[in-house]
């Protein structure tokens, strides 16, 4: 790993203090009681079930993997790493399921379609990412610039707790990233391959949320 990329565990974990900032108010804050729990969207009240208990505990643990897997990699501990690593299919898998339950919760309690069509930004993205991480998990300056990748779906749903636009401070994230290692004359191929995706797909889903409703009205029927 270059050395450029020893900054890798204090980013994973200064995201990890983000989340938990922005969830403190809905989650967080109300440990271990959690009634009366108000949603700061909208002001409402929420209920806080076994699935968000889960997703959030498999939240934590696939940052946490994030924090420990550069510390390795530096401390050049490659056994350790490739154990873990093969660890995070389990936990990945899982984390894939939370949200999926998550969203159906979320959307069973009350229809809301600009919420559902996030979901279609944000779950596949990370998918999507992660699954770029794997398959160049033997080319590792790309590995761990899509494992950075990985996480940045994530920010649209923890900025909404605080009334910020997720899908823009992302979109700054990822065009800083690329900036500074194209200038660097790094690897920045694998942001603008993963900015490129993200792209599309957010062009698609603003389709489906602003000029085409009908249509995701039709998609959220077809898994609620």
């Amino acid at each position: 790993m270059e050395k450029s990329y020893r900054f890798l565990p204090y980013f994973f974990a200064a995201f990890f203090t983000v989340l938990i900032y922005c969830f403190w108010q809905s989650y967080f804050g109300h440990i271990p009681d959690f009634q009366n729990v108000i949603s700061p969207i909208g002001n409402v009240p929420i209920r806080i079930t076994g699935v968000t208990h889960f997703h959030t505990t498999i939240v934590i643990l696939w940052l946490l993997i994030l924090i420990v897997q550069p510390i390795l990699i530096i401390r050049k501990q490659l056994e350790w790493h490739r154990l873990l690593g093969k660890a995070s299919y389990v936990t990945v898998g899982l984390l894939v399921l939370s949200l999926l339950l998550i969203v159906n919760q979320e959307q069973s309690h009350a229809k809301n379609l600009p919420v559902f069509a996030a979901n279609l930004l944000d779950v596949p993205a990370f998918i999507v990412l992660y699954g770029l991480a794997i398959y160049f998990r033997k080319k590792p300056n790309y590995h761990a610039r899509f494992m950075v990748m990985s996480v940045i779906p994530f920010l649209d749903p923890a900025l909404a707790r605080l009334n910020l636009p997720g899908v823009f401070v992302g979109l700054g994230l990822w065009v800083l990233l690329f900036i500074v290692e194209f200038f660097t004359n790094k690897t920045y191929k694998p942001y603008l391959i993963g900015l490129g995706y993200y792209m599309i797909n957010l062009t698609v889903v603003a389709y489906l949320a602003i000029a085409n409703q009908p249509l995701l009205d039709k998609i959220w029927h077809i898994f609620f």
